[in-house]
């Protein structure tokens, strides 16, 4: 008899640690993917297991989340492969509640559309990450999904929790190989009260962000890098340079286009040698990303260039 009391407090200490665990830190710890973004292995979206170990079971149209794919500080809707990027999450307390802290998780995935068993987009940098953020790889039979979430209560970036306060998190990632097409990032933001238990003053809500490919493969297509020139300033303010080195002689037909796949700026250029420099006036350009095309006899070469 004494060995079955014995086993029973040990079980229920050990599921008081577990549900303790998740709320004052990741969702990994119970098992859970909640950024909505696959469908299959039982996942929640957001807080929705319900139960004692979960928070408030339903979104609050009050916590807004918006997704930003961030290149050199400048938000875009578009990726170019195995380039770097910052993935910025920002949740805004709407409602009269005072939440003065807040957890979150985000994933990429290939497609604009949860599935059951997605495929990870791009890589996450695992090192260097903000205090109190962690790298949860996919777990065999938990999710699939990769993320990046909470390992503690964060504070808000602005506010003290009282309507108005921000959540913020600026993560970097690195976009997956040109040709995988279309991507969607996935993310919930849980705004807590810390009153140290999960309840229903605990707020949250999700978001995605499907970001295209660019520039389209109709629009650029069989990439030969045999083209020897560098293009600075990048990112570039008001002029950007064009040098030629050790290029061969010849007619370069050098366009621009924009992220829409318009070509913004067209020039054929005769080269005659080594140490050419022409120089793009940039200043009336939008802020974003733009990819400067060359081409000469069949080879081209692609420079992807942020204008800020």
């Amino acid at each position: 008899m004494k060995k079955k009391i014995l086993l029973f407090a040990m079980v229920a200490g050990l599921g008081s640690l577990t549900i303790s665990s998740w709320k004052t830190g990741a969702a990994f710890n119970v098992g859970a993917e909640c950024t909505g973004a696959e469908t299959g292995l039982s996942n929640p979206t957001g807080c929705s297991i319900g139960g004692s170990s979960c928070h408030n079971t339903s979104a609050t149209t009050g916590i807004t989340v918006a997704i930003e794919l961030d290149s050199a500080g400048i938000a875009t809707a578009h990726y170019k492969g195995g380039m770097a990027y910052t993935i910025k999450i920002t949740a805004t307390n709407t409602t009269s509640n005072t939440l003065p802290a807040f957890g979150f998780q985000v994933g990429v995935i290939e497609g604009s559309t949860a599935v059951f068993t997605p495929m990870n987009a791009g890589t996450w940098t695992s090192t260097g990450l903000p205090t109190g953020v962690r790298y949860t790889p996919a777990v065999a039979g938990s999710f699939v999904v990769s993320v990046m979430e909470q390992s503690t209560p964060l504070s808000p970036t602005s506010g003290t929790g009282a309507t108005g306060t921000t959540y913020v998190e600026s993560l970097k990632w690195t976009a997956p190989v040109a040709g995988t097409g279309t991507i969607s990032i996935w993310s919930a933001v849980n705004a807590v009260n810390n009153n140290g238990v999960q309840d229903a003053g605990d707020l949250w809500n999700t978001n995605h962000a499907v970001i295209n490919e660019w520039p389209a493969r109709s629009a650029v297509s069989n990439v030969v890098n045999n083209i020897n020139i560098k293009v600075y300033p990048n990112p570039t303010i008001n002029n950007l340079n064009l040098q030629f080195d050790n290029s061969q002689s010849g007619i370069y037909a050098i366009r621009v286009y924009d992220l829409s796949g318009r070509i913004i700026y067209n020039e054929n250029l005769e080269v005659n040698g080594s140490g050419q420099l022409i120089n793009i006036n940039t200043a009336n350009w939008a802020l974003g990303m733009y990819e400067v095309v060359m081409e000469k006899e069949g080879d081209r070469q692609i420079i992807p260039v942020v204008k800020q």
